[in-house]
C-alpha cells in the first residue's frame, strides 16, 4: 500500500487506494447521518408514545373495586397468569358493576384494590406511563444507530476485502515481471 509519505515523494497512489479513500469518506459521512437519523426516529418514537400515554390517561379513570371473596396468600411470582377475583365497583355513570379484577397480593373479602375504567365503566389496563416515552425513544434511537453502523461496517469489510484481492492480484502480476531478474534466473 502506498502511504501518504510515498505519495509526497512522487509515487502514484493505486486506484484501489483512491477508491478506499472515497468509500471511507462516504461511509464516515453515512455514520454521522445515521446518528442524526437515530435522533429523529428516537424523538418520533418518544413523541408517539407520549401522545398515546396522554390519550390513555385522558380516556381512563382510576377507581377502587371491593373484593367479594378472599384472595389467598399465594402471590403471582412464578410467571403464571395473574389471579383474578370477583369484585364490584361504581362506574363513572354511577351504576354498580360486578366482574373479575386482577389481584396481585393476598386480600380479604371487602378489601379494595385499584382498577382503571374506560368511559363506559368497563375494566381496562392502567394507562401507559409517560416515562415509558423516554425508554421507547432511546430504544428506537439505539437500534437505528446499531443497525446502521452494522450495515456500514459490513460494507466497509466488503470494500476492504475487494481492494485487498485487487492489490494481491496486482502484486502477483508485478512480481511475475520482477522476480526473474531479481532472482538471477534471467540475466
Amino acid at each position: 500500500m502506498v502511504g501518504r509519505g510515498d505519495r509526497a515523494r512522487g509515487l502514484r497512489a493505486r486506484t484501489t487506494d483512491r477508491f478506499e479513500d472515497v468509500v471511507a469518506w462516504a461511509l464516515t459521512t453515512c455514520a454521522a447521518a445515521t446518528v442524526l437519523l437515530a435522533v429523529a426516529i428516537g424523538q418520533f418514537g418518544s413523541d408517539a408514545t407520549l401522545a398515546r400515554a396522554n390519550a390513555e390517561a385522558a380516556a381512563r379513570t382510576p377507581a377502587r373495586a371491593e373484593l367479594l371473596e378472599d384472595v389467598d396468600g399465594v402471590l403471582v411470582a412464578d410467571g403464571s397468569p395473574p389471579r383474578t377475583a370477583p369484585a364490584r365497583w361504581t362506574a363513572p355513570d354511577g351504576r354498580v358493576t360486578q366482574g373479575r379484577v386482577i389481584v396481585s397480593s393476598p386480600h380479604a373479602s371487602g378489601d379494595t384494590v385499584p382498577i382503571w375504567l374506560d368511559r363506559t365503566g368497563r375494566l381496562v389496563p392502567a394507562p401507559m406511563q409517560a416515562s415509558s416515552a423516554t425508554v421507547v425513544g432511546w430504544t428506537w434511537g439505539v437500534a437505528v444507530v446499531l443497525g446502521g453502523w452494522a450495515m456500514l461496517a459490513l460494507l466497509w469489510t466488503g470494500v476492504r476485502g475487494w481492494t485487498a484481492r485487487r492489490n494481491a492480484a496486482g502484486w502477483a502480476r508485478e512480481w511475475a515481471l520482477v522476480e526473474p531478474s531479481w532472482s538471477g534466473r534471467v540475466p
